[in-house]
């Protein structure tokens, strides 16, 4: 007989979530799939960098909190802190990692 794997408790479906301000906390989704999304629309050298941006929060916390987060009009940096969040949430890394690893792209991206 073939051996069963159990591995029921290892599989979560827990959603990390990004709060905003005290009454405004969205849910990332977190998804296989959402994630493949996210990964391409970061790679694609078509958008220009805001809209990248607009695309991955959209795509991870969903329309309403797009529209709520460019309500608020914040600048490019704390947008960039909310996309950061989003990859951290996604990959399950905390976000100071996320922010050295964009940091470093970035000084990457400079030298060019």
């Amino acid at each position: 007989m073939a051996k069963v794997y159990d591995i029921m408790n290892r599989l979560t479906n827990e959603k990390p979530t990004v709060k905003i301000d005290p009454e405004h906390e969205f849910v990332i989704n977190n998804s296989k799939n959402k994630a493949i999304l996210i990964s391409e629309l970061s790679k694609d050298t078509k958008l220009g960098e805001i809209e990248r941006m607009d695309k991955v929060i959209e795509a991870a916390l969903g329309k309403d909190a797009l529209d709520y987060i460019n309500s608020l009009d914040f600048s490019v940096k704390s947008t960039a802190t909310i996309v950061n969040t989003i990859m951290a949430g996604i990959s399950e890394e905390d976000l100071e990692t996320i922010e050295k690893e964009a940091e470093k792209r970035k000084k990457e991206f400079r030298k060019r």
